[in-house]
């Protein structure tokens, strides 16, 4: 991620250099105040357009510290306190506002009662990485992703 990052902004300055270049040469009629306010516009519009592109490709992570849990997921951020995190637990979530549907598999973090508080998909975070998340944290993980999850982890299941 870090080399797309670095190639878009080395990208962004060639392509200010290029157009630097062609306003100084092509339209010498031009002051050079305005000239240089119309590199800034440009520079602006290619940092929004490069933030825009980062903030688009850059991928969701979970972050803890000693008061919360947190996903940093684009769209759908979430968080948990920490103290109420008991477990891990692998099942299936239906995305929120739909009644029925596709059932996704994901890590579903579960307070001590079996509420829960936040769940993150399977697909973004591999099995080794949310083990290693997951014994920083010191929790254990349950499941197989076999149960679906709705509000609550059932003991039963869990």
């Amino acid at each position: 991620m870090k080399l797309v990052g670095g190639g878009s902004i080395a990208l962004a300055g060639v392509s200010c250099l290029v157009l630097v270049g062609v306003l100084a040469y092509s339209m010498p009629r031009i002051l050079w105040p305005i000239r240089l306010l119309g590199l800034a516009v440009l520079f602006v519009l290619f940092g929004a357009s490069e933030w825009v592109l980062w903030m688009g490709i850059k991928p969701p992570a979970l972050r803890a510290d000693a008061i919360e849990v947190r996903s940093t997921a684009r769209f759908d951020r979430q968080r948990m306190q920490r103290s109420n995190l008991a477990f891990i637990f692998r099942g299936q979530v239906s995305p929120k506002g739909r009644a029925r549907g596709t059932w996704y598999k994901s890590y579903v973090f579960a307070a001590t009662d079996g509420t829960v508080g936040m769940s993150s998909s399977a697909l973004v975070f591999t099995p080794d990485g949310m083990a290693q998340f997951a014994q920083r944290l010191q929790v254990p993980i349950r499941g197989d992703f076999s149960v679906r999850v709705k509000d609550r982890v059932e003991a039963t299941t869990a």
